[in-house]
């Protein structure tokens, strides 16, 4: 019996050690949602035909002292210079990786845009706004980079993003567009003012302080343990930078041009559809892509990635209808 003992001892040790580690660091949350990190991705039926008229180069590095530091480069092959679409992917600020969009990359080079899918260092690896740096030095070392620079058009840039990466993207379009966001994050647009032409906006949570009063007790915890790490505090709610987290906060009529789409069934639907309402009001034109329960039934999270479904074709079809409205571009000058 005293064996038994020592053992249950033990093992409520272990149970109370656990459950004290799950509630006072966030990296039990960081860990499962890493280990969970694989959305589901399908291709069109064009796909093959379609990447044989694409170059890609990978892993290509741009200057950061954070990690992840590298962005992939998808061309159409040929002669030309071609407007780019400058992609931040997901993973709820803490996970994901630029290779989950790489069917959306192809299919974006494969209709005549180059799409530089980018990694950033993650949280708690690096704390907010470190990410938002980042993207604006990978766009900046794109500029400037040697290789596949001769095709680029960098007059004519669109920003675009999924899951947490729409909300990273659509952060980027509010620092080009709003001087006072730029100076609150200390970080400025390395591209002319009228080079950065739309946003494209995909499943993104945009209203932050809404999932801190979420009814649900699972999901608020998750967001304090996100937010924990993402903002780098324990003390999080409290941050001075907490507000600059609520785009609505900073949304002025300069915002660009933005395409706004979300699935119907665990996303952000609601968070999309007041972005956009913000954005209307100011005068900024919107294109919004919601699902019908009844005529398509559920549409998810990350549905853009899925591009065999009829839903993500949908999505594919109106972002390069929204791309060839906006994206009008004046040839660089050549001039040396």
């Amino acid at each position: 019996m005293e064996v038994i003992g020592i053992f249950l001892g033990i093992a409520a040790a272990l149970i109370g050690g656990g459950l004290l580690y799950l509630f006072c660091s966030p990296m039990p949350v960081v860990r499962l949602i890493r280990r969970g990190d694989n959305f589901s991705v399908t291709y069109p039926p064009d796909y093959e035909a379609t990447s044989e008229q694409v170059e890609i180069l990978r892993n290509l590095a741009y200057p950061s002292r954070e990690g992840k530091n590298s962005y992939d480069l998808y061309l159409p092959k040929g002669e030309g210079r071609y407007p780019l679409v400058v992609w931040v992917h997901g993973g709820s600020f803490v996970a994901g990786d630029k290779a989950s969009m790489e069917n959306w990359g192809v299919m974006l080079a494969g209709s005549g845009y180059a799409a530089a899918l980018i990694n950033y260092e993650r949280a708690p690896e690096a704390s907010y706004p470190a990410q938002i740096r980042q993207i604006a030095q990978a766009v900046r070392a794109i500029a400037e980079s040697v290789e596949g620079h001769e095709k680029l058009n960098m007059e004519c840039v669109a920003i675009a993003g999924d899951s947490a990466g729409a909300h990273m993207a659509a952060q980027f379009a509010l620092l080009h567009t709003n001087p006072k966001f730029a100076q609150r994050l200390g970080i400025s647009s390395p591209l002319p003012p009228t080079a950065l032409k739309c946003a494209l906006l995909y499943c993104g949570p945009f209203q932050l302080e809404d999932l801190l009063h979420a009814d649900s007790h699972v999901l608020r915890f998750l967001a304090g343990r996100i937010g924990q790490c993402y903002l780098g505090t324990r003390k999080w709610k409290s941050s001075p930078l907490l507000d600059t987290l609520t785009l609505k906060n900073f949304i002025t009529g300069d915002f660009v041009p933005a395409y706004i789409t979300d699935g119907n069934t665990l996303s952000f639907e609601s968070h999309g559809r007041a972005l956009a309402e913000s954005l209307k009001a100011t005068g900024v034109e919107v294109r919004e892509r919601y699902f019908d329960k009844e005529k398509y039934g559920e549409v998810g999270h990350g549905y853009e990635a899925q591009l065999a479904t009829e839903p993500a074709a949908i999505c594919l079809r109106d972002t390069l209808e929204f791309l060839k409205a906006h994206m009008v571009c004046p040839e660089p000058d050549r001039r040396e």
